[in-house]
């Protein structure tokens, strides 16, 4: 089942914006390293990227490197995003938060 979502933070900007509405596919049963979650975590709902899937659940993190990554249970995501966008999903999308944390330690303001 695919449903809209109208995100709030900006953890994950520029490829998510606040205010921006995205589509997910609430089944997650073909999910993979760089995809993008929406998941319920400590009483927040945040959309963050795969890092590595577990038997128990994904491993997550946001691309800036502000938050450390985190597992949470599959009963806790409510879907994976849904794009064309190729940096918000698969291979691409793990490079793309490579190079957005690396860049953001480099050119931190001192």
């Amino acid at each position: 089942m695919i449903k809209a979502v109208k995100l709030e933070g900006s953890s994950m900007y520029p490829l998510f914006d606040a205010g921006e509405t995205v589509l997910l596919e609430t089944s997650v049963s073909d999910c993979h390293a760089g995809d993008c979650l929406l998941y319920n975590y400590e009483g927040c709902r945040l959309l963050h990227r795969v890092i590595a899937v577990y038997e128990a659940g994904p491993l997550l993190s946001d691309d800036v490197g502000s938050i450390a990554p985190h597992r949470v249970a599959w009963a806790d995501v409510e879907g994976r995003v849904v794009t064309r966008n190729p940096l918000k999903k698969g291979f691409s999308g793990l490079v793309y938060s490579a190079v957005r944390k690396l860049l953001s330690v480099l050119f931190r303001p001192r």
